[in-house]
């Protein structure tokens, strides 16, 4: 299942000064009492068709679980779909697996809705939204925390001037503040003169993981999304700041969706490829790790509890831009495309912040 946290942006129904308010549900339309209406600029979580006509739309999972209530004269409709499916991202993690058992019974209603001509109106209650009527925002907007793991691919610690290669996992911090979304923007801060690029597979924990063997770690994770584990090299190395130089703002694109983990059952046999402008900067596989995902997780949960909602970066391959010659660092203007094999393509525009005068 590929679930994404969205926004709308356009569609929203007119209030009597014309404004945009809350969408309105037609009862004629939906054949039951009106539902409340959703605002736009409020972040759900929902899901991508993934067959059909309209394949790629999403669907605003808690709402559609509100219609099937509603459909089946269920008492506060609304209030049963917020216990069983939440909204909010964070929330939905925390109550896995149930909340996810009810987001796969909540698709396929829709799914067979869809085929049916007796079906409730499902657009026009709101439930699923044609893809560029939605904007896309991290799959999990604001983490915990993030754990990265230094050099985990032999071949980048090699470029880097790591040799030889460290015998556990070299754990580091970003802030969750940097966390944006895959229609977002990678802004350059003035203060920096060099930005890189690190493609990478992110695994997001589902349940908490504390002291977890190594075979039964990868039980702790809810799904794999894509990120870009942006840098500011000379933060980071220069003036040995790497907590700052990785956690300015912008500097973790996630996305673009949260594929559950039952679709990667080995995600140490995924592709990855970053691009720059058009040009692929890296390629690798992430059977290529040092340390897999699931050694990661026993190694760091040994001394820290890990959460719902905590976001795992596993490494980079070779060919980020500090590594060429001259190097090459993020400007103006840039499109960086990472993509990871049955995952997704994360793609981000960048752009300077202006200097203060």
């Amino acid at each position: 299942m590929h679930i994404v946290t969205f926004e709308r942006r356009e569609g929203a129904a007119l209030t009597g000064d014309g404004e945009p308010g809350p969408e309105s549900m037609s009862t004629a339309a939906l054949g039951f009492e009106a539902l409340e209406g959703v605002r736009l600029g409020v972040r759900r979580i929902g899901a991508l068709l993934p067959v059909g006509p309209l394949a790629g739309s999403v669907v605003d999972l808690n709402r559609a679980l509100a219609v099937k209530l509603a459909a089946e004269d269920a008492g506060a409709p609304e209030a049963e779909a917020d216990s069983l499916l939440p909204a909010d991202t964070l929330r939905f993690l925390r109550q896995l697996p149930g909340s996810l058992q009810a987001a796969r019974r909540t698709l396929e209603f829709v799914l067979s809705a869809l085929e049916r001509y007796d079906a409730p109106d499902l657009a026009a209650a709101g439930v699923v939204k044609p893809r560029r009527r939605v904007r896309l925002c991290a799959p999990v907007p604001r983490p915990g925390k993030i754990v990265g793991v230094s050099r985990n691919y032999p071949a980048h610690a090699k470029e880097r001037g790591d040799d030889p290669s460290p015998t556990e996992p070299v754990l580091f911090l970003k802030a969750p503040t940097a966390v944006v979304g895959p229609e977002d923007e990678i802004r350059l801060p003035p203060a920096t003169a060099r930005v890189d690029f690190e493609g990478e597979l992110a695994a997001v924990i589902g349940r908490p993981a504390r002291r977890v063997p190594v075979e039964a770690a990868l039980d702790c994770v809810a799904g794999y999304c894509v990120a870009n584990d942006v840098t500011a090299r000379d933060y980071q190395n220069e003036r040995g700041q790497r907590f700052l130089g990785k956690s300015c703002d912008t500097f973790a694109p996630l996305g673009p969706a949260l594929v559950t983990a039952d679709e990667i059952p080995d995600p140490q046999d995924l592709g990855l490829r970053t691009k720059v402008s058009g040009e692929i900067f890296q390629s690798g596989r992430t059977k290529e790790m040092l340390f897999p995902i699931a050694e990661v997780i026993a190694f760091a949960s040994q001394l820290m509890l890990l959460e719902p909602g905590d976001v795992l970066l596993t490494g980079t391959p070779a060919g980020v831009g500090a590594a060429r010659v001259p190097p090459r660092w993020l400007r103006d203007g840039d499109v960086v495309e990472v993509e990871v094999e049955r995952v997704g393509r994360l793609s981000n525009y960048v752009k300077a912040d202006p200097r203060d005068d």
